[in-house]
């Protein structure tokens, strides 16, 4: 990747929900591709790049596939020994399916990447952590015609040193979101990728 653009986000743009003690602070930015938007491809080796420079592994992997793929997707990960666990999160009748992956080195990353990122770009729940910090909560709000309903809504729990990186609209990007140092600045962000990347942010 030769550009990246990279520029801070405030906490709460995207709907996100966050878990977080008082007083703890958490760095939002979005990065992309800077010659390719709206390129799911892109966004893809831009995460490689990003995870593999400094050998980011374990990464954990969270998303919410289709209805009805459960049995294809294991079969693909069981083929590949990369550890994961399913479970079926929801309401009563109203569950839908939710894969969590261990990933340990570049070839499970780039393989997993090849078989489900598509499933990003229909704008699914896709996110990675390092800490495995991504839990399912109740949250009560107003349906389409103004009556209160309860959803199942994925959270980052923030408490303590935490970084998601969660897919962005049609794979076109990723916010990340940390309480980590070696994260929370453009300039950091920088130097987890290959050198003689150029980074481009608002300012420039």
């Amino acid at each position: 990747m030769d550009k990246v653009f990279i520029i801070p986000e405030t906490i709460g743009s995207d709907g996100e929900m966050l878990l977080c003690e008082d007083g703890q602070t958490v760095e939002k930015f979005h990065l992309a591709p800077f010659d390719s938007i709206a390129d799911p491809t892109s966004t893809g080796e831009l995460l490689v790049e990003f995870i593999c420079a400094k050998f980011l592994f374990p990464i954990y992997l969270t998303f919410e596939p289709f209805t009805g793929m459960e049995d294809n997707l294991e079969g693909l990960f069981q083929s590949k020994n990369i550890e994961y666990s399913l479970k079926f999160e929801g309401l009563k009748n109203k569950c839908f399916p939710v894969f969590k992956l261990t990933i340990e080195k570049p070839s499970s990353l780039t393989f997993v990447l090849q078989e489900t990122f598509w499933i990003a770009t229909c704008n699914n729940f896709y996110t990675f952590s390092f800490s495995d910090n991504i839990v399912y909560k109740s949250v009560i709000g107003k349906s389409w015609f103004g009556r209160e309903k309860t959803w199942i809504w994925p959270h980052f729990d923030m408490n303590g040193a935490s970084t998601v990186i969660e897919i962005w609209h049609d794979g076109d990007g990723f916010n990340l979101y940390t309480t980590e140092p070696r994260f929370s600045t453009i300039e950091k962000l920088a130097s987890y990728f290959p050198v003689g990347t150029s980074i481009v942010n608002n300012e420039d």
